[in-house]
């Protein structure tokens, strides 16, 4: 009886590690697809910023700033990422979470919540001000 409980708890532990690890690589694709989605578009941060300033509008104004501001978030965000996240190590190496324990990947669930949620400030960053500078290119 006690063996069957140990293999019950051993089948709980391993699972929720895969759970963990699943949820981890879930939330890595989104941070990874919302950040490249955002590097296509950060050429567009210098065009309009370009467009603005040949238009008139003066490097201190609160749009061209705005693109400024949207461009640095991005290079702080992908900084701090790579930081945090090295290339060679979990989760960016997919399969090494076999030799980690749950709570460890529990703790690198929390930090890729905290990178998706930081990504997609960035990602409110540029489209506002993408989204402003066009309107004050159409006027």
């Amino acid at each position: 009886m006690r063996l069957l409980f140990v293999y019950l708890f051993l089948f709980i532990s391993c699972k929720s590690e895969v759970n963990t690890h699943q949820s981890n690589m879930n939330i890595l694709d989104e941070v990874i697809t919302t950040h490249d989605e955002l590097m296509v578009k950060m050429k567009d941060l210098k065009s309009l910023k370009n467009k603005l300033t040949q238009e008139g509008i003066d490097p201190e104004n609160k749009l061209v700033l705005d693109l400024d501001e949207a461009r640095s978030s991005m290079m702080n965000f992908m900084k701090k990422f790579s930081e945090e996240f090295q290339y060679d190590k979990y989760p960016m190496d997919k399969d090494s979470y076999q030799d980690i324990d749950e709570k460890t990947l529990s703790m690198i669930n929390s930090k890729l919540e905290m990178q998706k949620k930081m990504v997609l400030e960035v990602s409110d960053l540029f489209e506002n001000s993408i989204n402003n500078a066009e309107a004050a290119i159409k006027k």
